[in-house]
């Protein structure tokens, strides 16, 4: 990381004059380096001479941080011209109380177009990871309804925060937990037996009280009189299980190729409809629930791949219970002293990891609690091999964090190797409108919905636009807009307009060849304006591994988002003061190969932030307005090129 390359350069530099005596002998403080707000200040600035001066300071001794800055800045300045590995730093200086900033060389910037471009599938990835393996669970909704918008925020979260976190050096599982029994299911089961008898022409089917209504579960009910199941039913669904021969050892699959449904004929089995009609009545309810739960499980993995969620597992949590996972918890906690008889019930001591309150393990009644299901499902992943579990859950599950950062604790892990991420509700805004949506009040707005009418790639880039913690006004107006006022196109039509130059090159005769082995230093001379924009271009660029650490770190993806738009608009700003194929500008060939080059990291850059979000990266795309002038082509080409 560039970045870290002027820190070692600033460590070096104070290691060696402190051995020379020029610094105090004092143990080296940590300091940071980070890009100031203003170019004008320089490519990166440095406190480490304050930091310097404050650790002098306390052992009794005076220090005046600006003059220490002075005395480090010389020093760099002399190193600079007889280190060939420093040959990246065009100026040294000292600002304010004492901070040293860095001007990078324009040439030394130019190059690393080139290196951007040869390592295009690769560009921006880092390696704090360092291989960690990591679990990811996102949206977790259980198969009583199609997602929805409020679903949507932490499906686009989690994949788009694994994607970021493998481009760091993490090892990601992104995960799926979900549970087709119980008490919901059962109250689905009810639901759907009111749907099935008005579809098989029952006059006056009992409608309960409660449960879930609207005309898709009217379509679920026809698709269980039809027979139709999905070839991989919940119960079935791939699932990681520990093993004593490999923990580590799972089956995954990814959500962006679901397995089609095969419809069956009804038959007089279990499954259809007249026969879960005939069941007992203690029997009838949980058994419609499965089935219907089946089908809707299906929709949701189908749901997700059209909006580019992948998932490498989907865990049943009735495996637990069949496997003995969850018994086997129970016994690992009372075994290691965190549980205890009290009230009847049996009780984890989850206080002693700082939970508020102990919970119930396992009722009076011998039955196992969800909270037993929480440990067994834990327990499977630290069995699984991951070091880190990373939970994205909504905004009425800050009760949870405390209760599963004690299990972590209980099982023998650091109450830290968890994290559980949450994210604030999603309002859904039509002009000054906002849309009310309740999944049991049948009007709830599904995804498919909203990818009907803006698409997936809009919908996800809106989604991250904000941070977690923050809640999201959805603008569907905005949304909708096939213009550049819609952010959420704003990178792929930059990505688009990089294409049409480069069609144009090629009906021109420039070939890939000619302009990837340009000398970037033909740009030196440019204008004062075109080199301006030229090199803000390469800065933004090489920013991208930062935006990447800063992410992963943090567990933050709408940083990237930011970064799209901020590069988006740095290559606006290159296209339209820098011509490389206009009619009737007169651009030397060395410059227009060399411009050709940098257009081609910036189209690296611009497909690499795409990928990382989720979304496609378009060689054309249709807008609104008409194009710019100067540029011809199709009307309303965002891919026109220059000419």
């Amino acid at each position: 990381m560039l970045r870290d390359t002027i820190h070692d350069i600033v460590a070096k530099t104070l290691v060696s004059l402190r051995e020379t005596g020029a610094l105090p002998m004092v143990d080296l403080p940590a300091f940071e380096v980070e890009r100031p707000q203003s170019v004008e200040h320089g490519d990166y600035a440095t406190n480490a001479a304050m930091k310097l001066a404050a650790a002098v300071r306390a052992t009794g001794e005076k220090a005046n941080p600006r003059a220490l800055a002075e005395t480090i800045a010389a020093h760099l300045r002399e190193t600079v011209d007889v280190v060939p590995a420093y040959d990246l730093i065009a100026g040294v200086e000292v600002a304010g109380p004492g901070f040293i900033n860095f001007h990078l060389k324009p040439e030394w910037l130019l190059r690393q177009a080139r290196i951007v471009s040869d390592d295009a599938a690769h560009f921006g990835a880092i390696n704090i990871g360092r291989g960690e393996k990591v679990n990811l669970e996102f949206v977790s909704a259980n198969p009583t309804g199609l997602p929805t918008v409020g679903n949507g925020r932490g499906a686009f979260i989690g994949d788009t925060l694994g994607n970021v976190m493998r481009a760091a050096g993490y090892d990601v599982t992104k995960e799926y937990y979900f549970n087709d029994s119980g008490l919901q299911i059962e109250k689905l089961g009810r639901s759907m037996e009111y749907y099935l008898r008005l579809a098989l022409g029952e006059a006056e089917p009992v409608r309960p009280d409660e449960g879930y209504f609207g005309a898709y579960y009217e379509t679920v009910a026809q698709r269980i009189l039809a027979g139709d199941a999905p070839s991989a039913t919940p119960t079935d669904a791939i699932n990681a299980q520990p093993t004593a021969a490999d923990p580590g050892v799972s089956t995954a699959t990814t959500a962006d190729q679901p397995k089609p449904r095969r419809r069956k004929k009804a038959s007089s089995s279990a499954t259809t409809g007249a026969a879960l009609l005939a069941l007992p009545d203690d029997e009838r309810a949980a058994a419609i629930g499965k089935a219907a739960a089946a089908i809707i499980m299906g929709d949701i993995r189908q749901t997700m791949a059209r909006l580019h969620v992948e998932f490498d597992v989907f865990f049943n949590e009735a495996d637990l219970t069949t496997t003995g996972q969850r018994d086997d918890a129970i016994a690992d906690l009372a075994a290691a002293g965190y549980t205890e008889e009290r009230d009847g019930a049996l009780w984890a001591k989850t206080t002693a990891f700082g939970d508020d309150k102990d919970r119930v393990i396992r009722r009076g009644n011998g039955e196992p609690t969800y909270f037993a299901s929480d440990v067994a499902y834990m327990r499977n992943k630290y069995a699984r091999g991951f070091a880190r579990l990373i939970l994205v859950l909504g905004p009425d599950h800050h009760g949870y964090i405390g209760r599963l950062k004690a299990v972590s604790g209980m099982l023998g892990h650091s109450v830290d190797d968890i994290h559980v991420l949450l994210y604030q509700l999603v309002m859904l805004k039509v002009g000054r409108d906002t849309v009310k949506m309740g999944k049991r009040l049948g009007n709830a707005i599904t995804l498919d919905e909203l990818y009907e009418d803006v698409g997936a790639d809009v919908a996800r880039f809106f989604y991250l636009m904000r941070a977690n913690d923050t809640p999201l006004d959805f603008d569907l107006e905005l949304a909708r807009k096939q213009s550049d006022e819609n952010p959420g196109l704003s990178v792929q039509y930059a990505h688009a307009r990089t294409a049409g130059v480069f069609r144009r090159a090629r009906e021109l005769g420039v070939t890939a060849a000619a302009y990837e082995r340009a000398d970037a230093a033909a740009l030196t001379n440019d204008p004062p304006n075109a080199l301006t924009h030229e090199l803000a271009l390469m800065r933004q660029l090489l920013r991208l591994e930062e935006v990447i650490e800063r992410v992963a770190l943090g567990l933050e993806p709408h940083h990237l988002t930011r970064y799209g738009m901020d590069l988006a608009e740095a290559f606006h700003r290159f296209y339209e003061n820098c011509p490389i194929l206009r009619t009737g500008v007169e651009v030397t060939p060395p410059v227009r190969l060399a411009r050709l080059q940098l257009l081609r990291a910036a189209q690296v850059g611009l497909a690499r932030t795409l990928t990382l979000l989720g979304m496609s990266a378009p060689d054309r795309m249709e807008r609104a307005e008409a194009t710019d002038a100067g540029a011809t082509g199709d009307a309303g080409d965002a891919g026109a090129s220059e000419q």
